[in-house]
């Protein structure tokens, strides 16, 4: 079974997608696309924003082999990049994008925290004050995550929730509204709203250009969350200190939850932490680690536990 153009990747010979598209729940090719000239793809565990075992990768370029795991070149002239994935519980999925370049830079993410106690409806959330925060908002509200960036408006950007946790409520291209609730709808009418409690509410958001320049961003939203946060690319990682912008050393320890992992003893990068960080899984040696390298696959979480790492925040 051959998955959906540009997007979707489907278990072979299964019904497809057993959950709404816009949830995240059983293991999924979310994304492909060429990303710096490499094939890649958003590798969604059916866990949580990270890889217990590796998945196994097999690229092909117009149905010739192309090559295997996460460091496969495609040429420039390009064709129909095709993977195929074999996840760890042995189900195959396949996907096939156009093989072209995104014609932007990823965006970054920025989140303001919105009352939307009194209503959800479209027209109500555009005329609610959006108060800009760098990370969690308060319980009770919403986080409203936008992207930003040269060029956002020229694609068709669509959400994605891990676990369908929490609600996502889309406002404009490139905008959402993610809620701490359940909200049941019937007909378009508003029938009941369940809190889901605090914590961190990670989305995957994908951009379109219809052409095959595919991109994508981990994006998360935090609501309720007292603990720090660092704000590493679109995520948003729990820490036991502040740190400021630049380099970050940190000790990993291992979560249950979404996201799967917390830092520790987290400290601004010495000469020392740069020249002694070393992850067998980073694409090369000393390579700021990067959480989307656990998101997709590339690292699994044994491979990161209790190792300290060395990151770069905003």
């Amino acid at each position: 079974m051959r998955a959906l153009p540009l997007l979707f990747g489907l278990a072979a010979c299964q019904e497809p997608f057993s959950v709404n598209r816009r949830e995240l729940g059983p293991f999924r090719i979310a994304a492909v696309g060429v990303v710096d000239g490499v094939a890649s793809a958003a590798l969604w565990s059916g866990l949580g924003l990270y890889h217990d075992e590796r998945p196994s990768l097999t690229w092909t370029l117009d149905g010739a082999p192309l090559g295997e795991g996460f460091d496969v070149a495609v040429p420039a002239e390009g064709g129909q990049l095709g993977l195929t994935v074999t996840a760890p519980d042995g189900g195959v999925y396949v996907a096939e994008v156009t093989a072209r370049a995104a014609p932007i830079a990823p965006p970054s993410v920025t989140r303001a925290a919105v009352d939307l106690s009194g209503s959800v409806d479209l027209a109500a959330r555009r005329d609610v004050l959006a108060e800009s925060v760098s990370g969690s908002v308060a319980e009770g509200e919403a986080t409203r995550l936008s992207l930003t960036g040269v060029g956002v408006e020229e694609l068709t950007w669509r959400w994605m929730s891990a676990g369908g946790l929490g609600s996502l409520l889309e406002l404009d291209p490139g905008v959402a509204d993610v809620l701490a609730e359940e909200l049941e709808f019937e007909d378009g009418v508003l029938l009941n709203r369940s809190p889901t409690g605090p914590g961190l509410y990670p989305q995957l958001v994908l951009g379109l250009d219809g052409l095959g320049g595919n991109l994508w961003v981990w994006a998360d939203a935090a609501i309720g969350v007292t603990t720090p946060l660092l704000r590493h690319e679109g995520r948003l990682i729990p820490a036991d200190a502040e740190a400021p912008p630049g380099l970050v050393a940190g000790t990993v320890a291992l979560s249950d939850d979404l996201v799967g992992l917390t830092l520790i003893d987290v400290a601004p990068a010495t000469e020392d932490d740069i020249a002694g960080t070393f992850l067998s899984c980073a694409p090369s040696p000393g390579e700021p680690f990067r959480l989307q390298w656990l998101a997709e696959g590339r690292c699994l979480r044994e491979d990161l536990d209790g190792e300290r790492v060395v990151l770069e925040v905003f």
